[in-house]
């Protein structure tokens, strides 16, 4: 795994239920038909060392597949002469007899050949395809797919004069590994793109240059700070894909973050895989299975084996959910609430707080698959429940939240907020969806690297961000209604300040500065009628340079409303 800027920097030149009723869900599209099992899949390096007696551990925790590697310039020692032996190919074959298959991610870079750096040239790729070759003759029930390249939109994804144009070399060396294996081999999956991030710009441009019409399956590794709105940043990529002519699967061969607190891993593992799934990938492997120096909090154990949470809502997942099916986005009509469902009468819930009504005989579960009572309201924290035909919910009780709204806008969609960039005129530039070599986000032609994103907004000299809630026609009845807005804020980085305001028609309702003395929380309650406008207003201060800031917004319906979490 390697990091890459997952948001562009700022420069300085920058279903909802009847009140008083549950609402049922319909069962998705297609239920009762038997599901496909989601392949669970977690990344290993035993290729790197690892104590070969964590491979049991990882078929115990139902992985289905481990990704790991054999490199190439350990088994081609010298031209054309390819010797696999235990210490450089072992693992697979534990693998394999372990009852697990086996994706390889395969660097293209051998000594041997165009220098040591990524391979670029007719006589480097026909050696790679060759070896690849080798690799799916040697194991051919087992070695189910293989990644070519790792993060090639990474300033070390790719070296030498491939970097200089990775489409086209990127491109080339997929078509060569496809017509010297795919005859042979044609179930192995040969996995292109392998973009740090979901990366559709640059992703856009390999479909562009043919990748798709050599590619099996597209490679995305989808590290973020929270996973709502992960299930819209995939269907830019199938949008990106239907452009070119054809769309192709997609795996998620990494997916993770950092836990300092490990009790936080389970949900984000719960969301992340549910909406993957939702989105259409069906293959998604967790970074890593053990802990390791570079990366100490984001392994399923430790490498003395002890099983960690994370480790135990992967295994809950891959034992009583991946069996399943993958999850299916339940539509209610409000980005408040995340439905997901299986099939099996299973489904999983989260999102702004509204009553939950599940029937009787219904069972709960943490993330973690810990039991637990059936919960009588929603939060942010992911529950299971099973033995449910359907599920009801009460009124929407938050009318917006920047956090759940943003995936609306990142796919398109015109959710409860709107976010703009306001000049020092008051010119408003309304922030829209861009595709880039990372992960999208919000923002506007004419103001290049000035973002908005799923947790972060910011100011740049004579730049200001807007977040506007508009409130609808019956939303706060046939007058005036109170709602509650709560807001959080916090640099990004020490020292940084800005300005922040609640505004109301023109009028502050609230301001104060950001930055100087940490983080600011704000609850005010104000009423709106239909039409009228709620804004939250980051202003930088005169002569100051860029600002960034983390922050959450939610308006909520009357003047008791829970808060927004910081």
């Amino acid at each position: 795994m390697r990091r890459g800027r997952a948001w562009p920097g700022l420069t300085a030149g920058l279903a909802l239920g009847l009140a008083g009723a549950p609402s049922l869900a319909d069962p998705p599209a297609g239920a009762g038909t038997a599901p496909a099992a989601v392949r669970s899949g977690v990344t290993t390096h035993f290729s790197q060392g690892w104590p070969a007696r964590l491979m049991d551990d990882a078929a115990a925790m139902g992985a289905v597949t481990v990704r790991d590697s054999v490199h190439w310039a350990k088994v081609e020692l010298a031209p054309g002469q390819l010797v696999f032996t235990e210490a450089n190919s072992g693992h697979v074959g534990r693998a394999c007899a372990a009852g697990m298959t086996v994706l390889l991610g395969l660097e293209p870079r051998n000594p041997l050949y165009d220098g040591g750096q990524t391979i670029w040239s007719p006589t480097g790729q026909a050696a790679f395809a060759r070896y690849v070759r080798a690799l799916a003759d040697r194991w051919p029930r087992c070695v189910v797919a293989v990644e070519v390249g790792n993060e090639i939109n990474g300033a070390k994804g790719m070296t030498g004069p491939a970097a200089a144009l990775r489409a086209r070399a990127h491109v080339g060396l997929v078509k060569a590994v496809h017509l010297a294996v795919k005859p042979a081999h044609p179930g192995l999956v040969l996995l292109g793109g392998s973009t740090n991030t979901i990366a559709t710009g640059f992703l856009a441009r390999l479909f562009a240059g043919g990748l798709l019409d050599w590619a099996d399956a597209i490679a995305v590794h989808p590290y973020r700070a929270e996973p709502e709105g992960l299930d819209a940043e995939l269907g830019r990529v199938i949008q990106a894909m239907r452009r070119a002519g054809r769309v192709r699967p997609i795996w998620a061969t990494e997916f993770s973050r950092d836990f300092p607190d490990p009790a936080l891993a389970p949900a984000f593992y719960l969301k992340s895989a549910a909406l993957m799934e939702s989105a259409g990938v069906a293959d998604h492997f967790w970074y890593a299975l053990a802990d390791q120096p570079g990366f100490p909090t984001m392994g399923l154990e430790r490498l003395d084996g002890t099983r960690k949470p994370a480790g135990r809502a992967f295994a809950f997942a891959a034992r009583a959910l991946a069996p399943l099916g993958p999850a299916q986005r339940v539509g209610h009509g409000d980005a408040m609430l995340v439905h997901l469902r299986y099939s099996g009468d299973a489904h999983v819930v989260w999102g702004a707080p509204r009553a939950l009504f599940a029937p009787p005989g219904a069972r709960a579960f943490a993330a973690d698959g810990s039991p637990v009572p059936v919960p009588a309201r929603i939060s942010e924290v992911p529950v299971v429940i099973r033995s449910a035909p359907a599920l009801g919910f009460g009124p929407a009780e938050v009318l917006a939240d920047s956090l759940h709204d943003f995936g609306e806008a990142i796919g398109g969609a015109r959710g409860s907020l709107a976010w703009f960039a306001r000049r020092a005129d008051g010119t408003l530039l309304p922030l829209a969806p861009v595709d880039w070599d990372w992960t999208s986000y919000l923002g506007h032609p004419a103001l290049p690297g000035f973002a908005a994103n799923p947790g972060g907004i910011g100011t740049a000299p004579g730049l200001a961000t807007v977040v506007r809630y508009v409130a609808p026609a019956g939303a706060t009845g046939s007058g005036p209604a109170p709602v509650t807005a709560s807001l959080c804020l916090a640099p990004t980085i020490p020292g940084m300040r800005a300005e922040a305001m609640l505004v109301r028609g023109g009028q502050a309702l609230w301001r104060a500065p950001v930055g100087p003395r940490g983080p600011v929380q704000a609850t005010l309650t104000t009423a709106l009628v239909a039409g009228e406008r709620l804004d939250l207003v980051l202003s930088p201060l005169a002569g100051g340079p860029a600002a960034r800031f983390r922050y959450r917004l939610r308006i909520a319906r009357g003047a008791t409303a829970e808060p927004a979490p910081c």
